[in-house]
């Protein structure tokens, strides 16, 4: 094995999953002038894909631990790629939902399963710098893919040209690791049980549909509330009943764990912000403002250099203050991202807009890297695709609830703003102007588009100040809730330190290219 090229076909991997996540935002737009999508329309093209990701995550980890990572690794690409393709021909929104959602599934497949190689293939040594690695690429593919689909679509190509990119780049991954990443032999052991894959989609989906259905009754309705509570309680059922289950999928216990903990939530709160902030501008940049996709994607460039600069500056802050010191301080740059956020308005100089973007893309660099590392140290060799899938089941359902709460927020807001501005226009317009930002602004009347960029700004500066709020609570918990020592854990037995990984590199045959579990 050369780890220098697995650790590439891996990080690459990992990384068109969530350039997939977020390379179809800049085309939003587009969708709605070609497909006719409804802003409720648009966010379950975004979140058709990440429900399934989050949903099937669990089933997925487990099914690399006992029949194979690399088995699975290696058609979870096959299948995301042509997935993805097909999805880019797709001529009515239907369709495009459903084939995000099988995207979604597949992608399943892929992220878990390529950070639980990193956990069995890398030596315990060399584990902490390959996982910093996979991290600062895969968080560099989400900032990435809103520049690439601008500048395709400002090309002149069609919106879906954006996802055949992403269907290229997974036809590249899905070589690099037929040919550089070793097989790690599944235990073959247990059942793949349906229950908690039903389970965990049926609650996700109650949830996010009544977060999504907000603008349209508002909070107290019951069509809003009820999905909602049942959603959450079909997840605290789940999660109670797999915690008493003797090969639970999801490995309630890991939270046993504080550093586990503390990791999770804030990486989980970290992305429910990012991803509902690019939702949001993309609305702000290229309908409020008018600017094109390409100008889009190149303003929205500091979230790229801000996560690689992040990535190094992680490491050298946590030398000094400390893993938990550094997510702290990284959810910190995220709040005041978030208050200088809620400054924004229709005249800011792109310069402004520019450094906030850095900022936050910086905090959210400061998270990402420490806190997959400080989890991970946390989950058992023979558990590293169950575990890896936990966790990364919460960042999915934080992508999903940042897009769906926030984007539901801002167009509840804005409508009933606009609304309330518009009293005294033909009911036709008004119905225009409050179903949606471009509707009000393609009137031509100056009115009703001052009153609809008026009722977006002030709806886009709520959520802000939301997503600071939710930010801030990350960074209270990562300085209130001490961590363990996962130095010291190592050298403890009992309870604590059965969590932690074995410090042993994985035994690799020189025969064939087989990684092989130590018995």
């Amino acid at each position: 094995m050369r780890p220098g090229r697995a650790l590439f076909a891996l990080t690459l991997a990992a990384s068109v999953v969530l350039l997939g996540s977020t390379i179809l935002n800049v085309a939003l737009p587009q969708i709605r002038a070609v497909l006719g999508a409804s802003d409720t329309g648009q966010q379950w093209i975004l979140n058709g894909y990440t429900l399934t990701f989050a949903g099937f995550l669990l089933v997925a980890g487990n099914a690399g631990d006992r029949f194979g990572l690399k088995r699975l690794l290696y058609w979870g690409t096959a299948a995301f790629t042509l997935t993805t393709a097909a999805c880019g021909e797709a001529d009515s929104v239907l369709p495009v939902i459903v084939l995000r959602a099988l995207m979604g599934v597949a992608a399943a497949a892929i992220m878990p399963t390529s950070l639980a190689m990193i956990l069995r293939v890398f030596p315990a040594e060399n584990r902490a710098r390959a996982i910093a690695v996979w991290a600062a690429a895969s968080g560099l593919s989400i900032s990435l893919g809103p520049m690439l689909g601008g500048a395709l679509l400002s090309a002149g190509l069609w919106w879906g040209s954006v996802l055949e990119l992403v269907a290229a780049c997974g036809l590249l991954a899905f070589v690099t690791v037929a040919a550089w990443v070793p097989r790690v032999e599944g235990s073959g052991a247990g059942e793949l049980r349906v229950l908690p894959v039903a389970g965990s989609l049926g609650g996700i989906s109650l949830l996010l549909f009544g977060v999504v259905h907000i603008d349209e009754g508002g909070w107290t309705s019951a069509g809003t509330w009820l999905p909602m509570v049942a959603g959450i309680l079909t997840l605290a059922v789940l999660t109670v009943l797999e915690a008493r289950h003797r090969e639970p999928l999801v490995d309630v216990a890991l939270f046993r764990h504080r550093s586990f903990s503390v990791a999770t939530t804030a990486l989980t709160l970290a992305t429910f912000v990012l991803f509902g902030y690019m939702y949001v501008v993309t609305f702000y940049l290229q309908v409020e403002r008018g600017y094109s996709p390409l100008v889009t994607g190149l303003l929205l460039i500091p979230l790229s250099a801000g996560l690689m600069a992040g990535a190094g500056l992680s490491r050298t802050i946590t030398r000094h203050v400390g893993t938990r010191g550094t997510i702290a301080a990284g959810l910190a740059l995220t709040t005041l991202a978030f208050v200088a956020a809620a400054g924004l308005g229709k005249d800011t100089s792109a310069v402004l807009f520019m450094g906030d973007a850095l900022l936050l893309s910086l905090g959210f660099a400061l998270v990402l890297s420490p806190g997959i590392t400080l989890a991970s140290s946390t989950i058992p060799a023979d558990r590293s695709g169950a575990g890896s899938a936990l966790l990364n089941t919460l960042r999915q359902l934080g992508s999903a609830l940042g897009v769906a709460v926030l984007g539901s927020v801002l167009w509840s807001h804005y409508s009933s703003s606009v609304g309330r501005r518009l009293n005294d226009v033909p009911a036709r317009v008004h119905d225009v102007a409050t179903g949606s930002l471009a509707g009000a602004l393609s009137t031509g009347k100056p009115e009703v588009a001052d009153a609809a960029v008026a009722s977006f700004l002030s709806a886009m500066h709520e959520v802000s100040l939301l997503a600071a709020g939710v930010s801030a609570l990350g960074f209270l918990v990562a300085v209130v809730v001490r961590t363990e020592s996962v130095r010291r854990g190592r050298h403890r037995t009992g309870r604590a330190s059965a969590f932690l990984p074995r410090s042993e590199p994985p035994t690799v045959q020189t025969a064939t290219p087989s990684v092989r579990e130590r018995t």
